[in-house]
């Protein structure tokens, strides 16, 4: 699996917790920073529980030193969760009160970004949350007036996907693009996702002994021909990126809605049930092809029979009972359809050269290798004008 720097601490512990209550800031925004100083030998100096100054020096910081800040500061913010009051997809629970929509979040600079990037979670370039923009202003806003200052020359790029030209992925930024003609100082590092890591060795056994995986898996949903392509695919490669979907995906679903912390959601009585069924209703709808049932008479999203492990299957396949992997009601299969374009290139050098078990060999190699479900990647650019 490809690796980058190492892992940075992340603003929260998953991803369903900023998924849940992200939207724009509404109250303070708290510093406490550390303001590093410049050693003779350009190291890091001492540390100072301070907020980090808006002076004429820190301007002049290289991306390193900046990339630094952002890590190890901290910030605290006051946010609210009005606007999911507009989705369609959201039911208002019964009981609210003046505190229902308020949240505060805090922890990195660089690990909120992060946060804010997997918030801004989308398929085929449309957004599964509809205030993932808002956080992603929120935490902009917290970075550029209270810790870099609003005048200073920097741009954070945060971007997450799980392999390399994903069709699912997410960004966040703050700051302003550097100029073309600037003198720019850039680096990158990396920051737990908070996802679990693809198997690579269950993605090639799957990849490579499709046949029996596909006929293993469609075992249990009668009807579906197991010699059908998949939407948009066709020849014999349809069943390796189906299996290479579904290993794929498995993750991404388990990330977005970790089993446990999502059963307990499902059974609240409040806000917290209300915003994890909006998020697994948004999710289907955005793949495209199905809808959860009623949440309130069906399981797995009705509360007194909620089954977190269920819906996230659901997620995956698509809805029980009328499940047809050709039908690309599910991530799976979705991702399945994506691989070969993410891939385009690769493959087709890959078969002008290569053919039968090298070429299958070659191709689930090159997957392997573009994969980072587990990571968030992070940009910073300063620069001089």
């Amino acid at each position: 699996m490809r690796r980058r720097d190492a892992d940075r601490d992340r603003g929260v512990s998953t991803v369903v917790d900023v998924a849940l209550a992200l939207l724009l800031i509404t109250a303070s925004v708290m510093i406490v920073g550390y303001a590093l100083t410049e050693t003779s030998d350009g190291g890091a100096g001492d540390h100072t529980d301070q907020i980090v100054p808006n002076d004429d020096e820190f301007g002049d910081r290289s991306a390193t030193q900046t990339t630094e800040v952002l890590a190890e500061s901290t910030i605290a913010v006051t946010y609210s969760l009005e606007d999911v009051r507009d989705e369609d997809e959201f039911s208002e629970p019964v009981i609210t009160n003046a505190h229902t929509y308020t949240r505060t979040d805090h922890g990195s600079p660089l690990g909120l970004l992060a946060d804010a990037a997997l918030t801004n979670h989308r398929i085929g370039g449309d957004p599964v949350l509809a205030y993932g923009q808002e956080y992603e202003e929120a935490v902009d806003w917290a970075i550029r007036h209270n810790l870099l200052g609003a005048e200073r020359n920097f741009y954070v790029v945060a971007e997450w996907e799980p392999y390399d030209g994903a069709g699912i992925n997410g960004t966040a930024t703050a700051g302003e693009r550097p100029p073309a003609d600037a003198d720019i100082s850039s680096t990158s590092t990396t920051v737990s996702s908070g996802f679990s890591a693809i198997d690579d060795d269950e993605l090639e056994e799957s990849w490579l002994d499709a046949d029996d995986w596909w006929d293993e898996t469609i075992s249990g949903f009668p009807g579906v021909d197991d010699s059908a392509d998949l939407p948009g695919l066709a020849g014999s490669d349809n069943k390796s990126y189906a299996a290479a979907g579904t290993v794929i995906g498995e993750t991404i679903v388990e990330g977005l809605f970790p089993p446990e912390p999502s059963q307990y959601a499902l059974e609240d009585q409040g806000i917290e049930r209300a915003l994890k069924v909006y998020h697994y209703n948004s999710m289907v709808e955005t793949i495209g092809d199905f809808s959860f049932r009623s949440a309130d008479t069906h399981p797995p999203l009705v509360r007194s029979k909620a089954r977190a492990e269920a819906a996230n299957h659901n997620v995956l396949v698509g809805q029980d009972g009328g499940y047809d992997f050709t039908d690309a009601d599910g991530l799976a299969a979705w991702i399945a359809a994506d691989i070969p374009d993410a891939f385009e290139e690769e493959f087709a050098e890959i078969d002008e050269n290569y053919d039968g078990e090298e070429r299958d060999e070659r191709k689930v190699e090159t997957v392997i290798a573009a994969l980072a479900n587990d990571d968030v990647t992070v940009t910073v650019q300063t620069w001089t004008e």
